[in-house]
């Protein structure tokens, strides 16, 4: 795999949208859930990890997207 941006070797895949980044351009990060439960006395609580690699050009939405056409 090759980074999408210069054409390189990529080290890593860009957690929100698949592209490949290299060694100069992999130094942007973002956290992301990676799920969500109830907790005790129903308290909504989510697993997140941070510092996922960016490509830094994709834009992941910051609020959930409704879609009606899965359900």
């Amino acid at each position: 795999m090759v980074c999408y941006k210069c054409g390189e070797a990529a080290v890593g895949v860009c957690k929100f949208c698949g592209r490949g980044v290299c060694m100069e351009h992999h130094t942007t990060t973002l956290p992301t859930m990676l799920c969500m439960y109830l907790g005790s006395h129903e308290t909504p609580k989510a697993v997140v990890v941070s510092d996922v690699l960016w490509c830094g050009d994709c834009r992941p939405q910051p609020e959930p997207i409704e879609m009606p056409e899965f359900y």
